[in-house]
């Protein structure tokens, strides 16, 4: 009687590390996410085109420049293209899916991301 009297009315001790154990035993070294995004490049649009954020484009290299299109026409034109780019397109036999992430109207520049 004399033990069990005691544990019932003295207030339980927990030492602080055991509150935290579990905690500490979680791995999330590598649980978290990378926030990163696809390298976006500038594409003069052509002829007054008119382009929205979201827009899936075919990008392609002919006569090493990069075209972006529309079905079969040219909406866009990346000037400039950088060598990465040109090799990226090479390697997929000169054709990539590109998608609009922003559009500046005044400047008529969207930046396109190639996938």
């Amino acid at each position: 009687m004399g033990i069990d009297f005691i544990r019932r009315s003295a207030p339980s001790f927990r030492k602080g590390l055991d509150r935290r154990r579990v905690e500490l035993g979680t791995p999330d070294l590598f649980s978290r996410k990378l926030e990163g995004r696809p390298r976006a490049y500038a594409a003069s649009m052509q002829n007054g085109e008119r382009l929205a954020e979201g827009d899936k484009l075919c990008v392609c290299l002919k006569d090493n420049q990069v075209l972006a299109l529309r079905g079969l026409s040219p909406v866009a034109q990346i000037r400039n293209p950088p060598a990465e780019l040109v090799t990226g397109l090479k390697a997929s036999f000169g054709e990539a899916c590109g998608v609009v992430q922003v559009v500046h109207v005044k400047a008529c520049i969207a930046e396109i991301t190639v996938c």
